[in-house]
């Protein structure tokens, strides 16, 4: 509602800007000198423009400055915290499937929105270990620690893919 008031409170400035800047240079059949009948519309017109500029300043600003903040500190558009997935990735690396199984099963206790912890367990025991059943012990589980409706339906198309990949029906 605020933009839609602030747009409006602009093309009124701009209007008027425009209408009196149109304005400038016509005779009005008075007696007064050219130079000052077109200094006071000129000088109003660009106040107009300057009461335009002060409604869009806070809104404008705060816009540039969210976006160029993001950079440094993401917001909820960057919502994982990737650095937490370094320990168990390098565990995976060196072929410590354990440690990195231990790993993922903290990551998922600690962060229980999260799915990839989960996603990444199923993945070692349907490739590395080629165990079906636990793959899927640990989906069952998952869908009922994992937090949250929309995360629970990303999982469980995501578990889906993973099994199907595995020639699980």
């Amino acid at each position: 509602m605020g933009w839609i008031l602030r747009s409006i409170g602009l093309l009124v400035c701009v209007g008027v800007w425009w209408w009196v800047s149109s304005k400038i240079g016509t005779s009005s059949g008075e007696d007064t000198p050219e130079t000052f009948r077109a200094v006071l519309p000129l000088l109003a017109s660009f106040g107009m423009l300057i009461v335009a500029g002060i409604i869009f300043a806070k809104p404008l600003v705060g816009w540039i400055g969210d976006l160029s903040a993001n950079l440094f500190m993401p917001s909820e558009t960057h919502d994982k915290p990737q650095p937490m997935y370094s320990i168990p990735e390098g565990r995976m690396a060196v072929e410590d499937y354990e440690g990195a199984l231990e790993a993922y099963t903290e990551m998922a206790a600690e962060h229980p929105t999260e799915i990839v912890p989960h996603l990444r367990m199923m993945e070692i025991w349907l490739r590395v270990y080629q165990d079906v059943e636990a793959a899927q012990t640990i989906r069952d589980n998952a869908l009922q620690t994992i937090s949250g409706e929309e995360n629970k339906k990303q999982f469980e198309a995501a578990a889906k893919v993973i099994l199907y990949e595995a020639g699980v029906d």
